[in-house]
């Protein structure tokens, strides 16, 4: 007895905790209203919103409600600013729950309900949120007005309510923006001989689209004609770099070739030097200015590659780097050239010819210059003797 007794008392514990049955989207119909009904709204506006939750049948009538001891709890919240709420409840062939609170979250309860025997369950529960529209910290975002959900439901059961808000100020910022990076480009083109007129109309007519729809408060068509805008103002760049930089490989390659030529004629003129003093040292600078050459030669064509590809950025820092440095090889070798000219103009150094220094080598030179002569005075006495005769 005792134990069937703690037994009863057990359920009729616990009964009010157990789980509802576990909603889904199938479960429910949903409508609302939106005043002013607006595409976008601006911050400060007041709005009134309206979402009613309906049994998407008869059968879910009694479902979307609560059990007997049991309720059922709806939930609700707001991005919105300064909310107020009217949450209501309508039975079935009943009368209503009505309560009214304020802030970002508001709830209700939706008990369970019967006349008499006869279970009639829910016939639609409302939310109705009058707010006000927040700040949007860039030129067009998205607040959620109103979300639903309940106890024991999917996450997805019931819909969200969400609208746009645009912020004008930042819209207008946005547009000076572009504009005048699009003058900025203009004016590097310019500078380098490179200006298209044609390659910026279309930039140009995006912007002037975007501001016009901005105007008319049309700040959606505004947004897509300023990501339109951005967008091709991107591709306006990049066609611009690869034009500056292509304009630069040639230019660097130009004075490349022209070092290259410099060290050619430094090469002539120090094999006319070869028997002076400094013969070695220039010859030794030759060798390393050509290696440096070669050096930059390589980078030029790591730039290339880079400009095939499409890294504009890269293969431009390279070709500056380039630049900087073949026009300090260029005076460098200049330099060379004046120190081998100068030398050559010295003038009287006899070419030098390696013999080994021995005295024997020495005295049999002398008796060999000796016996010439020698020779070439009996000769020419001979002659002169057969003249006489």
């Amino acid at each position: 007895m005792r134990l069937a007794v703690t037994l009863l008392v057990l359920i009729l514990t616990t009964a009010p905790t157990l789980a509802l049955e576990t909603l889904s989207e199938k479960h429910f119909k949903v409508e609302y209203t939106i005043t002013p009904e607006e595409d976008c709204y601006t911050a400060g506006e007041k709005i009134y919103l309206n979402y009613v939750v309906y049994p998407k049948s008869s059968a879910y009538r009694i479902l979307i409600g609560g059990e007997e001891n049991n309720a059922r709890t709806y939930y609700f919240q707001t991005d919105l600013n300064d909310a107020v709420w009217r949450l209501i409840v309508d039975y079935y062939q009943g009368g209503a729950w009505d309560e009214q609170m304020s802030g970002k979250k508001a709830q209700i309860d939706a008990k369970y309900f019967k006349t008499g025997t006869e279970e009639k369950g829910i016939d639609k529960i409302t939310a109705n949120l009058t707010a006000t529209v927040p700040t949007c910290n860039v030129r067009l975002c998205e607040f959620v007005a109103l979300a639903a959900s309940c106890e024991d439901c999917e996450s997805n059961a019931l819909p969200n309510v969400t609208i746009k808000v645009a912020n004008e100020v930042i819209f207008k910022n946005d547009i000076k923006i572009i504009r005048a990076n699009l003058s900025e480009l203009k004016e590097t083109l310019k500078s380098e001989g490179l200006y298209s007129e044609e390659d910026f109309k279309n930039v140009s007519d995006l912007i002037d689209s975007a501001e016009s729809y901005l105007l008319s408060k049309n700040y959606i068509k505004a947004d897509e004609k300023l990501k339109m805008a951005s967008d091709a103002l991107k591709k306006l760049f990049d066609l611009s770099n690869k034009k500056v930089v292509e304009k630069m490989y040639i230019d660097v390659d130009s004075e490349v070739s022209k070092v290259q030529k410099l060290l050619m004629n430094s090469s002539v003129l120090l094999e006319k030097i070869k028997g002076s003093e400094r013969y070695t040292d220039l010859a030794l600078k030759q060798k390393e200015y050509e290696d440096a050459l070669n050096s930059l030669k390589n980078n030029l064509k790591d730039a290339k590659n880079l400009i095939e590809n499409g890294d504009y950025t890269k293969a431009r820092s390279i070709l500056e780097e380039v630049t900087t440095d073949v026009k300090s090889l260029k005076d460098t070798v200049e330099g060379l050239i004046d120190q081998i000219t100068a030398e050559t103009q010295k003038g009287g150094f006899i070419p030098s010819i390696a013999l080994p220094f021995n005295p024997l080598y020495i005295l049999a030179s002398l008796a060999a210059v000796f016996l010439i002569i020698v020779v070439l005075i009996k000769i020419r006495r001979r002659k002169r003797w057969d003249e006489l005769r």
